[in-house]
């Protein structure tokens, strides 16, 4: 904590460089109703690429989201008055640290918040001695696999992943999306 009572900013490393007047910081229960509302925001954005259903398919409460976070690391993009404005969520997958959840509130989207989350989660990963970092996303959602492309992430074939990843890319196919629309991307650390 800082002198201030507030989440003590993680350390920059690399490329996770926070836009002027953000930090990233790790997350608290306390920031878990703001999520909620970043979620929810950040999901109605699919509503504009093709995935109406993902838009409203949102979180109704707080015991939800942290039915997801349960087992995880969260990492909070704060804005100066501390309140979070997005989020990622990682953890632990045999080898990897597994990337479950980013969103950006849209208020404060394009300004290098989601990269920095994940430089942060990246940083984690190699601290934690993994393979890598993983994750599985929308193939053409502009802020999901070209995203992620420019942050060094390179598409894992399913029928070539190990058997957790292969599980968790089965497990986490929204309903009524075609597994074709999603992929397997991975950050190696080898």
């Amino acid at each position: 904590m800082t002198p201030g009572g507030g989440a003590t900013p993680l350390p920059a490393r690399g490329r996770f460089d926070c836009p002027p007047g953000y930090l990233i910081r790790a997350g608290t229960p306390a920031d878990h109703p703001r999520l909620v509302e970043v979620e929810n925001a950040a999901g109605r954005l699919f509503a504009t690429h093709g995935y109406p259903r993902i838009a409203e398919d949102g979180f109704d409460n707080v015991e939800q989201l942290r039915a997801v976070l349960d087992g995880g690391s969260v990492y909070v993009a704060a804005d100066t008055d501390g309140s979070p404005v997005g989020f990622a969520l990682a953890r632990p997958l045999a080898d990897y640290l597994h990337l479950r959840e980013l969103a950006v509130d849209p208020a404060h989207g394009r300004k290098g918040l989601g990269g920095a989350l994940v430089q942060a989660v990246l940083a984690h990963g190699m601290k934690a001695g993994v393979r890598g970092v993983s994750l599985t996303t929308f193939r053409t959602v502009p802020f999901n696999q070209p995203f992620y492309e420019s942050q060094g992430f390179r598409e894992l074939p399913v029928a070539d992943a190990p058997p957790c990843l292969a599980e968790a890319f089965w497990a986490e196919i929204p309903h009524g999306i075609e597994p074709d629309e999603r992929l397997i991307m991975q950050f190696s650390f080898d």
